[in-house]
């Protein structure tokens, strides 16, 4: 935080990439998933497919609040049919389902848990505000976490991703709190940082990757720095 600035009342996260391990490749969750039903898929044509199919039917999820989990069935669904999977289908479509939102593949760095949890001791509100859907809340539950999250905001309910105004002010709005009371953490510059401070969130940039400094936001290398900045 710069000299002059309020302390931050709460705390704004970014989830994959920040609090968890992002799922780098969607074929590694198909391929354990299904291999209990003994179906195999060619790597290289899922990817095909699965890439296609996603420029496709992304734009739609934002019509979808409400109905995610038929949204995503459909896709998969999509997807079994392209690959020629038809057996079984309904116990596919549950295990892929459960798979995306499965601690699982959502794996925690070593240091959020213990973080989160001094944030919330000291008394900070925390908040989630993610480019994902509503299911995010699933995973979430799942990872036992719903203790310390005061809200989930995901783009998909503003119709737009970050660095997008719409999904900061909602988050702000649910907060209770101006956006220069609020400290928010991700690891992605345009998304996050840049996004932040559009509307007015002061923001610290989380730089896993060793990149270096940046004008513009502090930068800390794993979420424990954020202890000494609140």
């Amino acid at each position: 935080m710069r000299r002059g600035e309020p302390s931050a009342r709460a705390v704004f996260f970014d989830f994959g990439g920040t609090l968890v391990e992002p799922i780098r490749d969607p074929y590694e969750v198909y391929e354990q998933s299904l291999e209990p039903f003994g179906v195999s898929m060619d790597r290289g044509r899922f990817q095909r497919v699965q890439a296609e199919e996603i420029s496709l039917w992304w734009p739609r999820v934002y019509a979808s609040l409400g109905r995610t989990t038929e949204f995503w069935n459909a896709f998969d669904s999509r997807i079994l049919d392209r690959l020629g999977i038809t057996e079984r289908r309904a116990e596919l479509l549950r295990a892929l389902l459960d798979a995306f939102t499965s601690p699982r593949w959502h794996r925690p760095y070593p240091e959020s848990e213990e973080v989160l949890q001094e944030l919330q001791r000291r008394g900070h509100p925390l908040h989630l505000v993610s480019n994902n859907t509503e299911l995010l809340t699933e995973t979430v539950r799942r990872l036992g976490w719903d203790r310390w999250f005061a809200s989930i905001t995901v783009s998909q309910e503003t119709g737009a991703e970050k660095p997008d105004p719409a999904i900061f002010r909602l988050a702000a709005h649910r907060a209770g709190l101006p956006p220069r009371e609020i400290l928010h953490v991700g690891d992605s510059w345009t998304a996050d940082v840049e996004g932040a401070r559009g509307v007015g969130i002061p923001v610290v940039w989380l730089d896993r990757a060793g990149l270096g400094p940046r004008r513009g936001a502090p930068r800390i290398s794993d979420l424990r720095g954020i202890l000494r900045l609140v």
